[in-house]
């Protein structure tokens, strides 16, 4: 790997620009929540980081912007993808030295700059959630970490050939994640490269990853599933294939079962066997991990993957991971019906465990985002305040950028737009100015967790033998109890099927109510009128049609002149928003035909009336900073806020008191 000389050299230079960052609070893991030092719950506002490496100027100003937009939590990833589409500038694009016929060396450049990076996000207290495969490729010089005889290391050798040359990229694009699982060679490069990475000291920080607080999660592979890919008739080049095989007629042999044909079981109990055999692979591995990280004296929270797999995949996850994630790329509409993207991210939700989205943001897809993105900055409301009402632990951006073409010298974007990017959220304006607002919600905890939650009972193993099987999942929940209710699963010994629980409970045989009222009272979510509403203590929110009527539980916000909006109020001291005395407020509209307002009204009633001298004052913050103006309470209680020139701004109670 990097060589003494210059990893002591980078020493010198961090010692010399800067002091390390002070040391983030240790959390560890309690039942569905990450804790601090007195057992309070911590959520986290995070952002994907595709391939950034960048400059020191860049990289601090990068971290400043993040944290002033709530942003606590950061996942690098794609790092040691060859993207040199995304960091030109690098030998490779990656971490890595892809040079040499192999892969096991760190690119110096690249780590130095993903060490100041980091240490940068520390110290604004920004977290660190790292999925180690990174989309890792190995090369045919890899082959000499293990000794074998000359033709094993050339059938080693051409098999990884034939993968990096194949000019498919879909063809073997699961089967290199999965890798590891069915090869020593593939597993020892990966636990090398692990060990390497935990083991490295921060520069800029004085601290290896392996023993930072900094590092909050270790993800294993991200998006994989060994059941998801042999289903999906994914086959590896011949030398890796007959290992794979190898193993199955093994295992299938000790089931009392003949083998056949992997990819299409004979019968009911092949396809029992071959889920045991498949999960079972995947178990293994993780636990194999596992015990690499611990051995080198990490002791940080450990999930195998994530996104929805099937039922096998997720009572292994209950099993063996300390936290659950799963990704989603939905239809920002989420009033448009009761089915909605959160009915998805459900399906993984654990009790017991903390969960993540560590990927988020409107669906993919260029006619998608062009039918999609007038709307999608109802995803800040409704993520904020369904996740926590679902009690989620985090939620992470995709993404903020992909390499750093997009990044200013500032740490903001080059070029500021209010155009739909789900892979450079760094421009996306209008997404950016209910970030903070949204971020407040969600991290302070201003909407409460469900009143009454629901646990589903899933039997486990529960086998598929196709695709549609596996990702139906055992039981179907009528869409929209899931916003009345928040949902998880448990996974329990076998039952039988006439005697299933929830089979008769209401969510599981009856159509939800509209509107769509959560047990808590403080969301609602009206499909007819296409209206979401958030209404809690401290904060209050709306996304979605306005028509001739006032949108149902609000008790501050009033809005005109729009067809469609989004507006978030929250509270920045703690206190009631009757009571408070320093508020955060952020908007966008759309007109008729989808297109942006420049103004539109948006009044406030309910508000504190001091009798001290005080009046509210009104500071824009976005599109950028302006000056301070008072404004003065109407006799009925009403604050009229300017109908222009802002898109999020600070209210604070000031003035002279005798």
């Amino acid at each position: 790997m990097v060589s003494l000389v210059i990893l002591s050299a980078a020493v010198g230079r961090a010692q010399e620009a800067a002091p390390p960052p002070a040391a983030l609070p240790a959390l560890t893991v309690r039942g569905e929540n990450f804790v601090d030092a007195a057992g309070q719950p911590v959520r986290f506002w995070g952002v994907n980081l595709v391939s950034v490496y960048t400059d020191r100027a860049r990289a601090d100003g990068l971290a400043t912007k993040l944290a002033e937009r709530q942003i606590n939590l950061a996942r690098p990833h794609h790092l040691l993808r060859a993207s040199r589409d995304w960091a030109p500038d690098l030998a490779s694009g990656a971490l890595v030295l892809y040079n040499k016929d192999t892969s096991r060396e760190f690119d110096p450049v690249a780590l130095d700059r993903f060490d100041y990076l980091n240490a940068a996000l520390k110290r604004q207290g920004i977290y660190l959630a790292l999925s180690v495969h990174f989309t890792r490729r190995f090369l045919p010089g890899d082959a000499d970490i293990i000794t074998t005889d000359a033709a094993d290391r050339r059938a080693w050798r051409e098999a990884i050939d034939e993968m990096n040359t194949e000019p498919d990229w879909r063809k073997y694009f699961d089967v290199w994640k999965v890798l590891p699982v069915v090869d020593e060679r593939a597993a020892l490069l990966s636990e090398e490269f692990i060990r390497n990475l935990l083991a490295h000291v921060n520069p800029y920080t004085g601290v290896a990853y392996g023993a930072d607080s900094q590092l909050l999660t270790l993800e294993l592979l991200n998006e994989s599933s060994f059941e998801y890919a042999i289903v999906c008739n994914n086959k590896f080049p011949e030398y890796f294939q007959n290992k794979l095989l190898a193993k199955w007629r093994e295992f299938a042999g000790a089931a009392g079962i003949e083998a056949g044909n992997l990819y299409h079981p004979a019968d009911a109990r092949a396809v029992a066997v071959r889920a045991r055999f498949l999960r079972q692979l995947d178990a293994d591995y993780f636990a194999r991990v596992k015990a690499v990280v611990r051995a080198a004296g990490c002791p940080v929270p450990m999930t195998a993957s994530n996104l929805w797999r099937g039922e096998n995949n997720a009572a292994m996850h209950a099993e063996t991971a300390d936290f659950i994630e799963n990704h989603m790329y939905m239809n920002p509409l989420v009033v448009k019906q009761p089915a909605d993207g959160f009915v998805e991210l459900l399906k993984t939700t654990l009790a017991g465990k903390p969960f993540f989205i560590g990927e988020f943001n409107q669906a993919e897809g260029e006619k998608n985002i062009k039918a999609q993105a007038p709307f999608r900055t109802m995803l800040m409301p409704a993520v904020a305040a369904y996740g926590s009402f679902y009690n989620w632990t985090g939620v992470e951006w995709f993404a903020w950028l992909h390499g750093d073409q997009e990044l200013g010298k500032d740490g903001a974007a080059a070029t500021d737009r209010r155009a739909a990017s789900i892979g450079q959220m760094i421009a996306d304006s209008q997404m950016l100015d209910h970030l903070r607002t949204a971020g407040l919600m969600f991290r302070q905890r201003l909407v409460a967790p469900s009143a009454a939650p629901v646990t589903l009972s899933v039997a486990d193993p529960l086998p598929a033998s196709n695709y549609q099987e596996l990702m139906r999942g055992q039981f179907q929940f009528q869409p929209g109890w899931h916003e009345i209710h928040a949902i998880r699963k448990q996974f329990v010994p076998p039952f039988p099927a006439d005697a299933a629980p929830h089979q008769d409970a209401p969510w599981m045989t009856q159509s939800a109510p509209n509107p769509i009222v959560s047990d808590t009272g403080e969301i609602i979510k009206d499909t007819a009128r296409q209206q979401l509403t958030v209404s809690a203590p401290q904060a209050e929110a709306f996304s979605g049609y306005l028509d001739e009527r006032a949108p149902a539980g609000l008790k501050h916000l009033t809005i005109g002149g729009a067809r469609f909006a989004t507006v978030l109020l929250v509270a920045r001291d703690g206190q009631p928003l009757t009571d408070s005395e320093r508020l955060l407020i952020s908007r966008t509209g759309l007109d008729v035909e989808s297109q942006e307002l420049a103004t539109f009204t948006v009044n406030l009633t309910g508000l504190k009336q001091p009798a001290d001298g005080r009046q509210w004052q009104f500071t824009p913050t976005r599109p950028a900073a302006a000056p301070a103006r008072p404004l003065t309470l109407a006799p009925d209680g009403t604050l009229a806020l300017p109908a222009e020139g802002w898109y999020e701004a600070e209210l604070e109670l000031k003035g002279f008191i005798p």
